[in-house]
């Protein structure tokens, strides 16, 4: 049995396969790469990069890698932004938006590198925003958030406006092929599992997926970090 307000963490021991990912073929277009500067690729399925530009279409599955000194932006079918800093590889694993802002549907996973994102806020229906990394999943309804992953697997996650719910991310114990023990079960509180984040908010988990404490921000933090510059200077232009 389960205790009130706590969640299984993860299955008992066993062994664990996890099969070779499929890449999913979206139903046209996803998103457009509204902005690219510097250079960046694009993996779809198993096909070789193919080298992107300005205008050009990013399908559910497809993988975007920026190069040094180089950043994207993705505009997205509901006019959500996600902006990729330099070195940074993520991959579009949902996104449906069929159903009209109110069900869409969009999930992002961050392997390494930086995400800033600009959702477009819609009120009540079946939706789901969310950015996935190793350790952490931060999940929005309407805000402008960023997404830092590591190389050292921690990530920092800090708002701007709205809130966004940060939780820990599954455990993954075994890579496509793979066969590996896994421990067995634990108990984890909400509390452990979930922070929520207002404005001005940040939050760092830890490399092993330990979250901290959320503690505010201010503009004196970024004063030095381009990549925050950069974004609110693409924001004004969009006003």
């Amino acid at each position: 049995m389960i205790g009130r307000g706590l969640l299984p963490w993860a299955m008992a021991g066993a062994l664990l396969w996890s099969a070779p990912p499929a890449f999913a073929q979206g139903q046209g277009r996803a998103a457009t790469l509204s902005l690219v500067e510097g250079t960046a690729q694009v993996r779809r399925g198993s096909r070789m990069p193919q080298d992107v530009r300005q205008g050009s279409s990013v399908l559910q599955g497809d993988v975007v890698e920026t190069g040094d000194d180089s950043r994207v932006e993705l505009r997205l079918a509901d006019a959500s932004a996600l902006r990729i800093g330099p070195r940074a590889r993520l991959a579009l694993t949902a996104a449906h938006f069929d159903g009209g802002p109110a069900r869409r549907q969009l999930s992002v996973r961050l392997f390494f590198g930086k995400v800033w994102a600009k959702v477009t806020s819609v009120a009540g229906g079946d939706q789901r925003f969310q950015i996935e990394t190793e350790n952490a999943v931060a999940g929005v309804r309407g805000t402008t958030f960023r997404v830092d992953a590591h190389e050292d697997h921690s990530v920092l996650v800090r708002v701007y406006t709205g809130t966004v719910a940060v939780r820990r991310n599954a455990p993954s114990y075994a890579r496509p092929g793979e066969r590996r023990e896994v421990p067995g079960p634990q108990e984890v509180s909400r509390e452990a599992w979930e922070k929520v984040l207002g404005k001005q908010m940040q939050i760092l988990v830890s490399a092993d997926g330990t979250p901290g404490v959320p503690a505010p921000f201010s503009e004196a933090d970024e004063k030095d970090d381009d990549w925050s510059s950069w974004n609110r200077k693409r924001d004004e232009q969009e006003k």
